[in-house]
């Protein structure tokens, strides 16, 4: 399941601009995690008021969604006059002719016409009628006592089976929709988990970068202050320079001659403490001297680095 799932799309399909088929071509579509997204409870105000606003500024009317659906496919009655005059009636919203029940009434001819011969025979041929159809009455009764619990029982068994193949149906398009709704999310949290990922990944190197700028800020501060402080030391060196030269001079050449006696005594005090013969004043005299021939380039050092 994870294999397919990172394989299959992440988000809602026809998501992008364009990228829907049919009727809702070239259109914006919802692009959303609804299985992954939530909003803060204090974020919420702020977001039904930008959908308020998004509504208020929206040109579409409830009504004209359906309008955007394709036009429903026009019913044909060629074969059925009676059909379509019934269609015709209500689309124009006409009311339903009432029902004549003249045809029904047992009555004879009007006072006017008690001596016509064709009113009596109309009168007749109405009676005749009334009484052909009390008697079909008649028979459709027996028949009903007779066949009608047959009947009955065969309809309710059509009916039943009727009911139970409508509700394989429902329940074969609501395990479908549950699958369906399972597996977006699925993909939704797998979706959410990467973006999840992706945004903690986005905030650290935004939190690294901000670290490095202001580590360059510092340094680049530690730069600016070492240039002016070696602008000033090189200022400073130049203005002694130009006028001190001699002393420097001097006081170099002084520091040369002692560091040059020092060097002299610790020579021989080395070659008298190898000969292994001298005594131990003589090695102590050595070290005496050589401690004196570093003291002396020491002081020779700093005089003419004060000098300078």
């Amino acid at each position: 399941m994870a294999a397919k799932t990172s394989q299959a799309t992440l988000a809602l399909e026809f998501t992008a601009h364009g990228a829907a088929k049919g009727w809702r071509a070239n259109e914006h579509l919802v692009d959303a995690l609804p299985y992954v997204d939530s909003v803060p409870p204090e974020l919420k105000p702020h977001v039904e008021a930008l959908i308020e606003e998004e509504k208020r500024k929206s040109i579409k009317l409830p009504s004209d969604y359906l309008r955007e659906m394709p036009a429903v496919r026009a019913p044909k009655f060629d074969d059925h006059p009676v059909l379509k005059t019934e269609y015709e009636r209500v689309r124009n919203k006409e009311p339903m002719a009432p029902l004549d029940a003249v045809r029904y009434r047992l009555e004879p001819p009007p006072q006017a016409r008690r001596g016509d011969v064709g009113a009596w025979r109309l009168a007749l041929d109405n009676a005749g009628a009334q009484l052909e159809h009390q008697h079909l009455r008649i028979l459709n009764q027996e028949l009903l006592l007779k066949y009608g619990d047959k009947a009955w029982r065969a309809q309710v068994s059509l009916d039943e089976a009727a009911v139970r193949g409508l509700e394989a149906q429902l329940a074969a398009l609501r395990k479908e929709t549950d699958a369906l709704n399972r597996e977006r999310k699925l993909q939704q949290h797998a979706a959410g988990s990467e973006l999840s990922k992706l945004e903690r990944q986005y905030l650290s190197q935004v939190r690294k970068n901000a670290d490095i700028e202001r580590a360059c800020d510092r340094l680049e501060e530690a730069v600016a202050a070492l240039e002016a402080e070696l602008d000033g030391h090189i200022r400073a060196d130049t203005a002694a320079a130009e006028g001190g030269a001699p002393a420097a001079a001097e006081g170099q050449q002084g520091a040369g001659t002692a560091e040059g006696a020092g060097e002299q005594a610790a020579g021989d005090g080395k070659e008298a403490a190898g000969d292994g013969n001298g005594d131990t004043e003589m090695a102590d005299g050595a070290a005496a001297g050589a401690a004196a021939a570093e003291g002396a380039a020491a002081n020779g050092t700093h005089a003419s680095g004060a000098e300078s």
